[in-house]
C-alpha cells in the first residue's frame, strides 16, 4: 500500500510539473514601460501630437471590454474633451500598485498598469477620483496597437447629470415616519432605555458631531450613553423645533426623517439647566425601523 501511494504521488508531481510551460517573461523596468509613462504624461499635458507619437496607424481603444473599439483618429478627439472639460488633471500609480510589461514567447509585447486619475470638471466642480487599469498591446516597432481600459462610469454618469434638473424622490411635510421619530423621542424623554430601544434595529449604527468621519457605535453602546444622561439629569425635554421633514431617496429606495429640537435637562448634580440645539436625522429600513441616527450639536454646550 505504502508503495502504491507513493507511486500515485510522483506521477502527480511528475504530471504537474509537464503541464507547466513557460510563455515569456514579467518585467518591472522595461522600455515599454518608459514609453507608457511618456504617453501618460502627454495625456496628462493634454499634448495631442506628442500623444499620437506613441500610437500605431491602426491602433483601437476598447472601453470596459466593449464590442464597439474606437480607432486612432476618434481616440485623440476624446483628448480634447479631458483639455475642455477638466482643470488640474492628473495621473499617477494607484499605490501601492505599479506597472509591469509582460514579454510574451506568443503575442508579444503588453503594458498593464493601474492608475489615479483626479482633477476638476470646470463646469459641474465636480472632483474626479478616477481609478482605472489599463493594457497596453505594443506591436514590433514599440508603438502601442491596442488600448484596453476598464473603469467605473459612475462619476462621468454624475458629470453627465449634473447639467439636468433631475428628482430623486420626495418631501413629506406629514408622514407615519415622523411620528415614529416624534415617539421615539417621547421614549427617551421618558427615560425609559427598553423603549427607546424598540424603534431600532438590533445592528443600527449611532454617530454625532462629536465623533470623527466615519465613526459610529452599536446600539449597546448607544444605551450605556442613554443610560448615562438618565443618570446625571432629570427633566429632559426636547421641543419641536421648526417641522420635521421625510424625505423618500429614490436612488437608495430609503426613507430618511430630518428633525430639529431643543434638547434642555436639569443637572441632579448641579442643579443647573441644560439647553442646546439639536438636529437628528433618522434612516429607516422598509420595516419602518431606524437604522441609523446622525445627531448634530455643539459641544459647547455640554462643557
Amino acid at each position: 500500500m505504502k508503495s502504491l501511494l507513493t507511486l500515485v504521488l510522483v506521477l502527480l508531481i511528475s504530471f504537474g510539473v509537464k503541464s507547466q510551460e513557460k510563455n515569456g517573461a514579467v518585467y518591472i523596468k522595461h522600455p515599454a514601460i518608459d514609453n507608457t509613462k511618456k504617453f501618460l504624461a502627454a495625456f496628462e499635458k493634454g499634448d495631442k501630437e506628442a500623444l499620437g507619437a506613441f500610437l500605431a496607424d491602426s491602433m483601437v481603444a476598447i472601453y470596459n471590454g466593449s464590442g464597439e473599439p474606437q480607432n486612432r483618429e476618434f481616440y485623440l478627439k476624446t483628448l480634447d474633451w479631458w483639455s475642455t472639460e477638466f482643470e488640474n488633471l492628473k495621473v499617477v500609480d494607484d499605490a501601492p500598485a505599479f506597472p509591469d510589461a509582460i514579454e510574451y514567447s506568443k503575442g508579444g509585447v503588453w503594458v498593464q498598469d493601474w492608475l489615479l486619475i483626479t482633477g476638476t470638471h470646470k463646469k459641474s466642480g465636480i472632483n474626479l477620483k478616477l481609478h482605472m487599469h489599463d493594457l497596453y498591446q505594443l506591436n514590433k516597432a514599440g508603438k502601442i496597437a491596442s488600448l484596453h481600459f476598464y473603469f467605473s462610469n459612475e462619476q462621468f454618469d454624475a458629470i453627465k447629470s449634473s447639467g439636468m434638473t433631475q428628482e430623486n424622490g420626495m418631501i413629506y411635510i406629514n408622514h407615519p415616519l415622523i411620528t415614529t421619530v416624534r415617539k421615539l423621542v417621547n421614549a427617551y424623554c421618558s427615560m425609559n432605555i427598553a423603549s427607546t430601544s424598540e424603534f431600532f434595529t438590533e445592528d443600527a449604527r449611532f454617530s454625532n458631531s462629536m465623533m470623527k468621519s466615519g465613526e459610529s457605535i452599536d446600539l449597546a453602546a448607544r444605551s450605556k450613553i442613554w443610560e448615562g444622561d438618565f443618570a446625571k439629569c432629570d427633566n429632559i425635554n426636547l421641543k419641536q423645533s421648526g417641522y420635521p421633514d421625510c424625505m423618500y431617496f429614490s436612488k437608495e429606495d430609503e426613507y430618511v426623517v430630518n428633525s430639529w429640537w431643543v434638547y434642555s435637562a436639569k443637572s441632579k448634580l448641579t442643579g443647573k439647566k441644560l439647553e442646546f440645539p439639536l438636529m437628528m436625522s433618522h434612516t429607516f429600513n422598509k420595516e419602518g425601523k431606524i437604522v441609523r441616527e446622525d445627531a448634530y450639536f455643539s459641544n459647547n454646550h455640554l462643557e
